[in-house]
């Protein structure tokens, strides 16, 4: 839930007029996005406003920057508010530099999926539909770097836990879970880790470059963004059971290791993550919780044919090592992905078709997008996305929601 009181936002404008006299820049934008389903009950999925003011100020090897996002949704009233979306200092040298507050920290090579990019916990209120950098919410952290010519080594330290965000109750993107009719259902609080030193997460990167390759090796010791969801069962002898859920968040380990490749009109890439102790749901309701380790990889290759085209393609899997039948998913999850993109009337406007397919389930999302720029300030843009599939799938359970939506940006 965002800020309600506008403190923040007084204080922030404040401070740029403030600054404004001490040689500070400040910019931002003002965005409106509405989406609109195409089935019954044609109803709104999403309707919002949101402006965010920017503040930058430099002064030799410091640097200041500090973002606030104030929103106004007409659907879902928890998102309305006021928050402080980035606030940072840099200190940079010619060889190492640190960044200290709150920020977005990128990792990663994929296109519009996940795998070592996990630093940021991701924000589902609408599930993919978002675009993947507001999807990334920012975290509280230390990040220090060596720079060297061909070896870049980075440090991060997240003294306090933050989980990811899902839909909940009311909103149009939550989907119920079912549970049978004999079955009385509890749920606990959820279990996060407490704000104590020993629960940071701490993560470390080596980033290494030569002609024409990148590759990148890094490990994260970190809490799943997501609580699992372990359970009690009584059973009694009418026939009737009583389940409680006890969703409790747990340390992680993740090794990571991502590559790019150019040649030519291309660009290879690849990406891979290994999860160590996580737990997986049963297929028996009334099981208890499996712990498995876990490998999620990608390949991707980019192609640039010329004429301002741009045709991208990617394979992932989610492979469960040790895998048992009892675990409610399969033991691969694949998804490919293909986007495909043209720019015309002088790079004025822009087509974009992405699309998710999942190869298990059969199902997918196909995201069809035109934005064009008025001037270099003023954009609008519009499209659908269309779901489509079985109900079980992870693209399928929201056929529902297929939707037509429109967005205009000014720039300031």
């Amino acid at each position: 839930m965002k800020e309600k009181a506008c403190g923040i936002f007084i204080f922030f404008v404040v401070l740029i007029a403030a600054s404004a006299n001490a040689g500070g820049e400040y910019s931002g934008f003002v965005d409106t996005y509405h989406s609109f389903r195409t089935k019954e009950p044609d109803d709104t999925l999403t309707s919002r406003t949101r402006l965010r003011l920017e503040l930058n100020m430099e002064s030799e090897s410091i640097f200041l920057f500090a973002s606030v996002n104030a929103e106004k949704n007409y659907v879902l009233s928890d998102e309305t508010g006021v928050e402080l979306h980035e606030g940072y200092l840099d200190y940079i040298s010619d060889q190492w530099d640190m960044r200290i507050g709150r920020q977005i920290i990128i990792w990663g090579k994929a296109d519009g999926i996940q795998i070592t990019d996990i630093i940021c916990p991701p924000d589902y209120t609408e599930f993919i539909t978002r675009d993947l950098d507001e999807i990334r919410m920012p975290v509280d952290a230390v990040k220090f770097r060596l720079l060297g010519d061909a070896v870049n080594t980075e440090m991060i330290w997240i003294p306090f836990f933050k989980g990811a965000v899902l839909p909940s109750s009311g909103n149009p993107w939550y989907i119920s879970p079912k549970f049978p009719n004999s079955t009385n259902v509890l749920f606990k609080k959820t279990r996060k880790p407490k704000k104590k030193l020993k629960n940071s997460e701490i993560a470390g990167k080596l980033s290494f470059y030569s002609s024409g390759i990148d590759i990148a090796l890094s490990a994260f010791y970190t809490w799943n963004d997501f609580p699992s969801m372990h359970r009690t069962v009584k059973h009694y002898d009418d026939n009737k059971t009583t389940i409680t859920f006890k969703p409790k968040h747990h340390r992680l380990t993740v090794f990571g290791l991502e590559f790019s490749k150019s040649w030519d009109e291309f660009v290879f890439r690849g990406e891979a993550a290994f999860y160590k102790g996580k737990y997986f749901e049963p297929k028996n309701l009334f099981d208890t919780l499996l712990k498995k380790n876990s490998l999620n990889w990608l390949l991707g290759v980019d192609w640039y044919p010329g004429n301002d085209w741009t045709i991208t393609t990617q394979f992932t899997d989610r492979f469960i090592l040790g895998y048992s039948h009892r675990i409610k998913e399969g033991e691969h999850e694949m998804i490919s992905t293909l986007n495909v993109s043209k720019e015309l009337l002088r790079e004025t406007l822009r087509l974009s078709n992405m699309i998710y397919y999942s190869i298990n389930n059969r199902d997918l999302l196909n995201r069809i997008s035109a934005e064009y720029a008025l001037t270099d300030e003023f954009h609008i843009s519009g499209g659908a996305d269309v779901f489509s599939g079985d109900k079980d799938g992870r693209f399928g359970r929201y056929r529902d929601n297929t939707q037509v939506w429109i967005k205009a940006k000014y720039s300031f």
